[in-house]
């Protein structure tokens, strides 16, 4: 295992021990690299979404990190950002999320493999749930990672999936 990835793997472990004021975890199960199809399989992720920090800006949504593993042990992503509620009705709700990503795969394009550019790129995620619990939320998502033009190439990773939410306070 590569240098790299052997930091993403010890990431992923220590995402959910971060000590802020969590709200919620999130663990989810999805397809990796639907658009292209050039990595395929699929993808682990664990996401920690916490409460607002006074210091936090009252627009930008509530803070998250959180990781995404390939499991055919493809491009991996760690990553931090702002998650925003977009709706709440009855049992079903939405969400966007908006960030950064460090991501483990190629900056070239090299060998018919995916080439991102930049080693840090955007992230961007939205999700729909439904409420199947007083504290757990199914929810279906998509996330894509993408320099956005900043860097060449711009192939970038979208990913589709389920996740499980739930609020621990």
């Amino acid at each position: 295992m590569s240098k790299s990835k052997s930091i993403f793997m010890l990431i992923f472990f220590l995402v959910p021990f971060i000590d802020l004021e969590a709200a919620e975890y999130r663990l989810g199960l999805s397809m990796h690299d639907v658009e292209r199809r050039i990595e395929g399989g699929a993808a682990l992720s664990v996401e920690k979404i916490f409460d607002r920090p006074e210091w936090w800006h009252p627009y930008a949504g509530r803070p998250h990190v959180g990781t995404h593993i390939s499991l055919a042990n493809n491009t991996h992503l760690l990553y931090a950002g702002s998650t925003w509620n977009l709706f709440q009705k009855g049992k079903f709700s939405g969400e966007l999320a908006f960030g950064a990503a460090l991501h483990s795969g190629e900056e070239d394009i090299k060998n018919n493999e995916l080439g991102f550019g930049c080693k840090v790129n955007f992230r961007e995620m939205i999700a729909f749930g439904y409420k199947i619990a007083e504290n757990k939320v199914l929810q279906i998502s998509a996330q894509h990672m993408s320099n956005g033009s900043l860097c060449d190439p711009n192939q970038g990773l979208t990913s589709v999936g389920l996740r499980l939410a739930w609020k621990i306070n």
